[in-house]
């Protein structure tokens, strides 16, 4: 108070009240500069991305819960997921990559592992006709309508891993008793899950459309219907919703966080670099079309088309409504008149006319400084790494790529690829197979009821394998991993995506029919040269 009273005394003279400002500015500079010397020192004692300098107040210092996140936005993730899925170049690339290379031409193939012992022999051998009989029991059932729509299986499986891919969600029901072998799957879009219905049922808590115990496993689904009383007379309806055991539901989602219920569609993380690029390329293309197809502009005393110009559209107008058998009025008439004086087309060659007292004055952005194909490559490359993929194979771009470069980055990609067929294969295969199972050995003869956990426990599935980049370098290392037995013949086939069983058949039908191999003495491949020009050492056999 005695501050204030002298600061606004009658008696204080501009010098002194001069002299109090400085004085008190250079305090409040100093204690400002000290604080800043503070928080500088604690700064460097705490984690760098949790400070929040000037420069980073845009940037989130808090994270919602992801189960929050998801019932607010999820529906919105959905509707621009599968809107790339169907109007983007690049997302649609990475579909066609992702159904080549998960599934392939063949897709999994079930391959039966089961064996028996033969009186006599001390190790069992397989079960040839039992192994056989599985699988075609299978093949048979998969080329029948073994979905509730009519789809074979090599259909359902490229449908669940592009829904996969667009809604992040994989969901299906279990159908016992349906369709030819008394048995079906039926594919379900996951919007059918209500994100939007949270309640309490039976003690039980619905979260998102699931309905969950206390230790957040799915009780039941709560599927939207499109009225009242639809479905199976068993199910329980209430009110839009129908609500389906956890039993009959088979839902799968990649779970990226602890606790969460849904799914997030796999095209949409980095999505925002697929809509922009798509928007500029698409206004690119325009400015270049409208750059190569005006020539200039007239100025004219009146700011009229040139002469002959409205004539001739009134005229094509007027023909037209001829050959319609329409007759324009004269208010229509009068008013196409005033539209052709003013109309402006863009034609390649096009002169157009600016109006009196009017010039034109081009939009010059000095944005973006780089070049558009630079652009592009930056925008792709960005979205392409959270896809796992590498630019090489999302871009189609293979100008320059060699023989390194494409190992790294196919090679990487490769190994994503393993891990999302083992997804599906865990997620669709598996579970499908073992509740076929049951129904298969019934409808085959020759299968016993009394071996089905023996069946199932022999199921594998081999999925998609790709070919080496190199065949001379991988086949000669495959040798020496077989010579140094670091390897089997047979692991080698599983990871060329072979059957070893079928090759062994094949390979024993040819020896009655052809006589063995002499493969110790049969010719080697020369290896090409190596990458920097040094020429392939030859084997000591050469």
């Amino acid at each position: 108070m005695r501050l204030l009273s002298r600061l606004f005394s009658r008696g204080e003279s501009s010098a002194d009240r001069g002299a109090w400002l400085d004085t008190a500015i250079q305090t409040a500079g100093e204690r400002a500069h000290n604080r800043y010397l503070q928080e500088m020192r604690t700064a460097q004692r705490s984690f760098e991305t949790a400070e929040t300098p000037a420069w980073t107040e845009s940037w989130p210092s808090h994270a919602a819960p992801i189960n929050d996140d998801l019932a607010r936005q999820l529906p919105t993730l959905w509707a621009r997921s599968c809107g790339l899925a169907r109007n983007n170049e690049w997302a649609q690339r990475y579909l066609i990559e992702l159904d080549d290379n998960v599934l392939g031409p063949a897709g999994m193939q079930l391959q039966m592992r089961l064996t028996q012992r033969v009186r006599g022999g001390a190790d069992p051998v397989p079960d040839k006709a039992a192994n056989d009989l599985l699988e075609a029991a299978w093949a048979k059932w998969g080329d029948s309508d073994c979905e509730a729509s009519g789809l074979p299986w090599f259909e359902v499986e490229t449908l669940a891993l592009n829904t996969l891919a667009r809604k992040g969600e994989l969901l299906y029901r279990i159908l016992p008793g349906a369709g030819p072998m008394r048995f079906q799957i039926q594919l379900l879009d996951p919007v059918l899950i209500d994100v939007s219905l949270n309640r309490i049922w039976g003690g039980n808590r619905i979260r998102m459309g699931k309905e969950i115990d206390d230790a957040g496993k799915p009780v039941a689904f709560w599927l939207q219907m499109a009225k009242t009383g639809d479905g199976p007379a068993d199910y329980i309806t209430v009110g839009r919703h129908m609500r389906v055991p956890a039993a009959e539901i088979r839902h799968h989602y990649l779970v990226e966080e602890v606790g969460q219920l849904r799914g997030i569609p796999w095209l949409t993380v980095g999505a925002r670099r697929l809509w922009m690029l798509h928007d500029f390329e698409e206004a690119a293309a325009v400015a270049s079309s409208n750059a190569a197809k005006r020539q200039g502009f007239f100025f004219s005393p009146t700011g009229e088309a040139p002469a002959g110009f409205a004539d001739t559209m009134i005229s094509s107008v007027l023909d037209a409504a001829k050959a319609a058998g329409k007759v324009l009025s004269p208010d229509e008439i009068q008013a196409l008149t005033a539209a052709a004086e003013k109309y402006a087309t863009t034609v390649p060659g096009q002169f157009d006319t600016l109006p009196q007292g009017y010039q034109f004055q081009p939009f010059e952005s000095k944005w973006p400084t780089i070049s558009s194909e630079s652009y592009v490559k930056q925008q792709v490359r960005g979205w392409a790494a959270a896809r796992g993929m590498s630019y090489v194979s999302i871009g189609n771009d293979l100008e320059a790529v060699n023989y390194s470069s494409a190992q790294v980055g196919i090679l990487g990609e490769r190994e994503h690829h393993k891990k999302t067929q083992t997804r599906l294969r865990n997620w669709l295969h598996r579970e499908v197979f073992a509740a076929a199972l049951p129904y298969l050995v019934l409808a085959t003869p020759g299968l016993s009821a009394s071996r089905l956990p023996e069946y199932l426990a022999a199921a594998s599935w081999q999925p998609r394998r790709w070919a080496p980049l190199d065949p001379i370098k991988a086949a000669n290392a495959a040798e020496i991993r077989l010579r140094l037995k670091l390897t089997s013949r047979r692991r080698l086939a599983l990871e060329a995506g072979e059957d070893p069983d079928e090759i062994a058949a094949e390979v024993a039908a040819e020896e009655v029919m052809y006589g063995k191999l002499d493969s110790e003495n049969m010719p080697r491949p020369k290896e090409e040269p190596d990458e920097d020009g040094t020429p392939a050492k030859p084997s000591k056999k050469e």
